[in-house]
């Protein structure tokens, strides 16, 4: 074959099989769905075939908050991420006064059941892993199992004296965060969320701008986020949970976290799963995504 004809036939090669690979892959536009459920419409993305994995995103997130694990969850199953009630770039349904855990809970309810994909992985971090615990408690018949990460359950702890002095570090940062929220600076209130989770002041500067700007498009739901009603969580309710569930925590997180957490480990069935990951603040599922992924891909391979 002539020097021309091996050019030729390598040409044809990268045009016939390297570019629709390329096509096919995180390059390819995304995209965003509406469902609507209980009066609203929520966006999300949804990609890969198989069995399903939800995600639900903690306090000024959206569906955006776990993208980073998309390529490698639609290889082998359905991702499904999506922006709770009031969460970018969902409509305003209201005042932002029906922002709570159980109104969070039945959505993500609704979710499940229109989308009518059988049992699914379900997986939450923070706000969004109490949001988890709910719906495992109240609907185990739509899961095939759960995640649930640093849900920050304070109802579990707040007789404990070890949780004293965390209380009292919560109740400060979130002090301040409600004074920028009254004060109409929604955007300094989530850097203090942010740098409150991190455990370092400034930390919120130092992120990159595209995380920022995810943050900030959620900037009107911090007041919502601090004002919610209460769930009434108990250990004996967490102690119904049937389903295979994996805990995880970071092992330098706040101690709010780290008691909450290890107290909702407490309640539940002896058999789950439970993660401590080393060197990990509140938020180490973004900050450590090869961990994060390597955790995830492991527990839905097993279950």
């Amino acid at each position: 074959m002539t020097r021309r004809a091996v050019i030729i036939v390598t040409l044809l090669y990268v045009i016939v099989v390297l570019v629709p690979i390329a096509h096919a892959g995180t390059s390819e536009p995304l995209e965003v769905k509406q469902l609507r459920v209980n009066g609203v419409d929520l966006a999300y993305v949804d990609q890969g075939k198989g069995v399903a994995v939800v995600f639900v995103h903690g306090a000024a997130g959206d569906w955006r908050s776990w993208d980073f694990m998309r390529p490698y969850v639609a290889e082998s199953y359905r991702f499904i991420s999506y922006s709770r009630r009031y969460h970018y770039p969902n409509q305003w349904p209201g005042d932002g006064s029906d922002y709570s855990y159980a109104q969070h809970a039945k959505d993500l309810e609704a979710f499940l059941r229109e989308l009518n994909a059988g049992p699914v992985h379900l997986v939450g971090h923070s706000y969004g892993g109490f949001v988890v615990a709910i719906v495992a408690v109240e609907h185990p018949e739509l899961l095939r199992s759960v995640t649930i990460i640093e849900p920050g359950i304070g109802v579990l702890i707040k007789d404990l004296p070890e949780a004293k002095d965390a209380f009292t570090e919560r109740t400060k940062a979130i002090g301040l965060m409600k004074e920028a929220v009254k004060s109409g600076d929604s955007a300094k209130a989530t850097e203090l969320l942010y740098d409150y989770i991190a455990g370092e002041a400034g930390s919120f500067k130092k992120l990159p701008d595209e995380r920022k700007k995810r943050y900030l498009d959620n900037a009107k739901t911090i007041g919502p986020t601090l004002s919610g009603a209460v769930y009434p969580m108990t250990c004996e309710k967490l102690g119904t949970i049937r389903i295979p569930t994996l805990v995880a925590r970071g092992e330098r997180t706040l101690p709010f976290y780290a008691l909450s957490t290890d107290a909702l480990n407490r309640c539940l069935r002896p058999g789950n799963k439970v993660a401590l990951v080393p060197n990990g603040n509140h938020i180490w599922y973004a900050e450590k995504p090869e961990e994060t992924r390597k955790l995830l891909m492991d527990w839905f391979a097993n279950h």
